[in-house]
């Protein structure tokens, strides 16, 4: 039997066993912390940013250059962005539900701040019923005062915002005309279903004044892509048919327009058919151009196919200058692209959305790949310069 003063000595030497033990397993354990929150401000506005629509959900701000994810800006899947000329703002045009797919419904105007990405206010719109999603069923004025909002509801029409008073100034009905091209200053123009362009000169309280062209495309035979392009620093913008040719064009009250070229001539190519036999490289996608402001260079989507293959997706791209009407270079894509943008710079870098929603990142003047993003990306961009 053990005696009363040996067990108290195994015990004395058993606690401190345990208490070594414990020590040793403590050491080896993390220390738990709770989490800290931060708010992150972002840098100005850079060239190599780019903003495609993921999952319809939002907005995803990359870093074109570091290839990583900035922040996001919410929008659903009607949700139209546009970055403000001052680059100091995100504006959202956008229609939601209370419930998700039902429920109360609300036309918004939302505004951001492109530093915190804080929502600062929201303008209600007038019913903005839309059948498809167009980048350019939304823009803003190049003096940032004035918001344009093309809604069908039920015929066709553009919302004027105030967005210095945060307030609908007036609603324009452009009948048998679509989507919204800014001018330079002092107004917008339209697509027709005719061929020709619907004019609206908005100088703030005075009268909208609306002017009609005459058709300058068959938009029957060979009609344009509603992705027209414009750059809103000069009001000039670039309008592709269906069979390549372009059409440039200075906006304002009496749009001054001017005589095609074709693509596929400029690049020492016959000039594409119209027939459904009539096999060519063709323009094609759901954002099939993209315009670098320092170049003034086109970039297109292209496919080899027969005519009416507008919506097929692209192998290459062709860089062309539109005021030589010549080819510059092809850029070969390492997936078919639904969607192209470019960065406005004159280090150039080309954004392309595979079928499979992944992004690549193209040297322009090299062609070589420079990253590839895993990313569930929608084929419509936004770019600084646009």
């Amino acid at each position: 039997m053990v005696g009363w003063s040996t067990k108290t000595a195994w015990r004395a030497a058993f606690s401190a066993m345990l208490m070594v033990s414990a020590a040793t397993a403590h050491a080896d354990t993390p220390v738990l912390q709770a989490e800290q929150n931060d708010v992150a401000t972002l840098p100005p506005v850079a060239p190599h940013w780019f903003l495609p629509a993921t999952a319809h959900t939002a907005y995803t701000i990359y870093d074109g250059d570091a290839g990583r994810i900035l922040g996001t800006v919410p929008a659903s899947s009607l949700g139209n962005i546009v970055l403000s000329p001052d680059r100091k703002v995100f504006y959202v045009a956008d229609t939601i539900w209370s419930r998700g797919d039902h429920g109360t419904r609300q036309d918004l105007l939302q505004e951001y701040d492109a530093r915190t990405l804080k929502l600062l206010r929201e303008i209600e719109l007038p019913p903005r019923a839309l059948a498809v999603y167009k980048k350019q069923d939304f823009d803003v004025s190049p003096d940032g005062r004035w918001g344009y909002v093309f809604d069908m509801s039920p015929a066709t029409a553009v919302t004027v915002v105030d967005l210095a008073h945060a307030s609908v100034a007036r609603t324009v009905d452009i009948p048998g005309c679509a989507l919204v091209f800014p001018w330079k200053a002092g107004g917008f123009s339209s697509l027709c279903g005719d061929g020709s362009l619907t004019n609206v000169g908005y100088a703030g309280g005075a009268e909208a004044k609306v002017t009609h062209t005459k058709p300058f495309f068959d938009a029957n035979n060979d009609p344009i892509f509603e992705q027209g392009l414009v750059d809103r620093a000069t009001g000039r913008a670039l309008f592709v048919s269906y069979s390549g040719k372009v059409y440039a064009t200075t906006l304002g009250q009496d749009p001054v327009i001017g005589a095609p070229w074709s693509i596929q001539q400029a690049a020492g190519q016959p000039v594409a058919g119209t027939g459904v036999q009539d096999l060519a490289w063709r323009p094609g996608g759901a954002q099939p151009f993209a315009w670098n402001r320092a170049s003034g260079h086109l970039f297109v989507l292209m496919h080899v196919g027969t005519y009416w293959t507008h919506k097929a997706a692209g192998t290459e791209v062709w860089e062309l200058d539109p005021v030589a009407h010549a080819l510059v270079r092809r850029i070969d894509l390492p997936e078919p692209a639904r969607g192209i943008a470019v960065s406005p710079d004159a280090a150039p870098l080309l954004y392309s959305t595979a079928e499979n929603g992944k992004i690549a990142t193209i040297d322009v003047r090299s062609g070589a790949v420079r990253r590839t993003i895993e990313a569930q990306a929608g084929p419509m961009f936004l770019v600084p310069d646009m």
